[in-house]
């Protein structure tokens, strides 16, 4: 826990931050051009530097983290490095998840599904050969900077084509190859219950451990529903109206 004291102090050390990458940017970029900026020029920087927030995360991290610690937060932010795959696969499957593990879901609550998608996200990292978390974050960021913060919530970052379609990506290229989810639900389900029986400290058999069967119906509804939304997706593009995005 940090000893810092609760307080304003960390949006202002936040903004100041913020401020000097700004600026350093603004120096650079006027340097370049001999000393003159037109304001064509600022506006084209601005607008650089807004999409840029994406490779300055760790520090917005970092400053959330201390004002949490500050004012004696315990929550886990859902859009961390840490856990920003496993909120939006949550968001994504977690009806499927609790038809398909209701014994586990009535039983040990709805902590446990927390750490079923964190295993499965700890699964689609194993499989995926691109950066996926980099890659949500960035879509991420780009939401953020349009929406206001206060409105801002899973539900509707889950509307955002660019999120739609990381989801579908990470779906149909870890859970659906080489035979969909017949053939997938083994390799699965020896990941995601390892992942749990870590995060719970448990090494024999036990409840919180999901089957292969479980593992190959929560599979399937989740192959069910992205085939229904790539599909939608697809009609959205393809769509003559511009900047509607389905879920």
């Amino acid at each position: 826990m940090s000893n810092g004291l609760p307080g304003p102090h960390h949006c202002i050390s936040t903004a100041r931050a913020a401020l000097e990458v700004a600026f350093r940017g603004l120096r650079a970029e006027c340097t370049a051009r001999g000393g003159k900026l037109s304001l064509e020029e600022l506006e084209s920087f601005y607008s650089r530097l807004i999409h840029s927030f994406s490779s300055g995360f760790d520090l917005f991290e970092l400053s959330h983290r201390h004002c949490m610690d500050a004012s004696l937060g315990v929550a886990t932010g859902p859009f961390t490095r840490a856990k920003i795959l496993s909120t939006f696969l949550r968001a994504y499957g977690e009806k499927s998840a609790c038809a398909a593990f209701s014994l586990q879901v009535e039983l040990l609550g709805m902590e446990w599904i927390d750490q079923f998608f964190g295993g499965l996200a700890h699964y689609v990292r194993l499989r995926m050969h691109t950066d996926i978390d980099a890659r949500l974050i960035h879509a991420y960021v780009d939401a953020a900077t349009t929406m206001q913060a206060s409105t801002l919530t899973v539900d509707k970052l889950l509307k955002q084509e660019a999120v739609q379609h990381l989801l579908l990506e990470c779906i149909t290229t870890t859970f659906e190859m080489h035979g969909g989810p017949e053939s997938n639900a083994n390799d699965v389900c020896d990941c995601v219950n390892e992942f749990i029986a870590g995060q719970r400290g448990i090494g024999e058999p036990n409840v919180c451990k999901v089957t292969n069967d479980q593992m190959r119906r929560f599979l399937t509804l989740l192959h069910d529903i992205s085939g229904s939304r790539l599909m939608r997706c697809t009609q959205s593009r393809l769509s003559p109206k511009p900047g509607i995005s389905v879920v």
